[in-house]
């Protein structure tokens, strides 16, 4: 099955700004169901340079530098995957407790935030079953409570104020989760993307979760939804904080408001 993606991100500035370098986040993580067949990132201005580099949690990505005043920047990116039928539940669990981890995995334990007693309450509801069926649960019953909301703000709401709401953005629905996870002792990292399904829109860009589990590695979850991610799911950024998967990192020297205009389409390119 082939997917073309296509993704559109203008900066429009008041006056003229001189951008610093920018890291730019559009190539997809390594994954077995996917192929990338065409890939084209385009920037304007035009950068004085760039590169591909890989951050410290493997993530590939372009840092683009510029030598010149803009009023704008415009970031282009088309791409066409083969993506192939995936089923990510074909593993078998080891003997080996969630807590017993090497160092690595330390990292995706750390920066907890302290929940309130009525999420704990309401987590205490939930069933401890064997690791795939709790966190399988646990997606469940957050997709269940929680409607969802479309939303392009870089800032999250903390796991408690979204708890609090009734509708969240994924990438609200997703941190909150990671949190719940780390307070169960479940290492789970942030992974920003796209998601293509015909009958929901609003979720081409989207945000999830992945839990370590011991024998099965990184497993992806998607509260938005309820369900375990498919080959439907474009993994682009893995990081143990969102603020480390967005799509361009940057920032610029200049002052003057700024007004951001995006689109996502995915279109299926065959059966």
């Amino acid at each position: 099955m082939l997917l073309k993606i296509s993704h559109h991100t203008k900066y429009s500035y008041v006056t003229p700004i001189f951008p610093e370098p920018q890291h730019l986040y559009f190539y997809p993580l390594s994954r077995k169901y996917l192929n990338v067949n065409d890939f084209k990132l385009e920037v304007s201005p035009k950068p004085a340079g760039n590169a591909t580099r890989v951050d410290i949690e493997g993530n590939r990505y372009q840092q683009c530098w510029f030598n010149e005043l803009t009023d704008s920047l415009t970031i282009d990116l088309e791409m066409v995957l083969d993506v192939q039928p995936y089923n990510q539940l074909d593993f078998l669990v080891e003997e080996q407790s969630k807590t017993s981890y090497n160092k690595a995995v330390e990292l995706y334990l750390s920066d907890k935030i302290d929940l309130k007693s009525d999420l704990i309450n309401w987590l205490n509801d939930i069933k401890e079953l064997n690791p795939t069926q709790y966190i399988g649960s646990l997606c469940d019953e957050i997709y269940n409570k929680w409607g969802h909301t479309t939303s392009y703000v870089p800032d999250l709401l903390s796991p408690n104020d979204c708890f609090d709401s009734k509708a969240a953005s994924c990438r609200d629905l997703a941190w909150m989760m990671i949190q719940i996870l780390r307070h169960k002792n479940y290492p789970a990292r942030f992974v920003s993307g796209y998601s293509h399904n015909p009958e929901i829109t609003g979720h081409e860009l989207h945000a999830w979760v992945e839990v370590w589990v011991a024998g099965a590695g990184w497993i992806g979850l998607d509260p938005s939804s309820g369900l375990f991610t498919t080959e439907y799911y474009i993994p682009v950024a893995a990081s143990y904080h969102p603020v480390n998967t967005l799509p361009i990192q940057g920032s610029y020297r200049g002052g003057g408001d700024s007004k951001l205009d995006t689109s996502v389409e995915i279109t299926l390119l065959d059966e």
